[in-house]
């Protein structure tokens, strides 16, 4: 493992990645709904309104176009996982933030801004994953421990689309329930 030297920030992929995460996970927002409520299909699209949904339509497109690079770009995996799972945690982390404090500060509640919120978070993420693949070294050991957390990460996502906690992110906001 190495530093990845040949990535270019504003490159072409930087661009695609955004436009394509962005175009899947707007995607996502809707296919559960028109599946006519299909499980498989709650696995990786958004079963309500909640924050952690929102949240999953980011993730899981971000995770579709990693394992596509993986196949396309095979020479250039360096600090493949842990860029993706601190790219993930990015998105955690900023879509509620974001949301949670907007809503607290200007006491409004506006598609717009939520909107903007999702591919603002996108785009911060690809910017990790430019850092942490150009700019950092991961050992092979710390890469192996990554691409287990992502592993867990993506299992997480399933198991809360099925049995949410009770907490105010997995809370739909125009059904007051959980899940599906």
């Amino acid at each position: 493992m190495g530093i990845c030297k040949e990535l270019k920030l504003f490159s072409k992929e930087f661009f695609i990645d955004i436009i394509t995460i962005s175009i899947i996970g707007t995607l996502l927002h809707f296919l559960y709904e028109f599946s006519g409520g299909n499980l498989l299909v709650a696995i990786f699209s958004a079963v309500n309104e909640s924050v952690w949904e929102h949240i999953k339509i980011a993730v899981i497109p971000t995770y579709i176009v990693a394992i596509a690079k993986m196949w396309i770009l095979e020479d250039r995996k360096c600090n493949l996982w842990s860029s993706l799972f601190l790219k993930i945690v990015t998105l955690i982390i900023l879509i509620p933030l974001l949301f949670y404090s907007y809503q607290a500060i200007l006491k409004i509640e506006s598609v717009i801004i939520d909107i903007a919120i999702f591919y603002i978070s996108i785009i911060i993420s690809e910017f990790i994953e430019y850092i942490i693949q150009s700019k950092v070294k991961v050992s092979a050991k710390l890469e192996d421990i990554f691409k287990y957390l992502n592993i867990f990460m993506v299992g997480l996502f399933v198991i809360f689309t099925f049995i949410p906690p009770k907490i105010e992110i997995f809370r739909d906001k125009l059904s007051n329930k959980y899940g599906i």
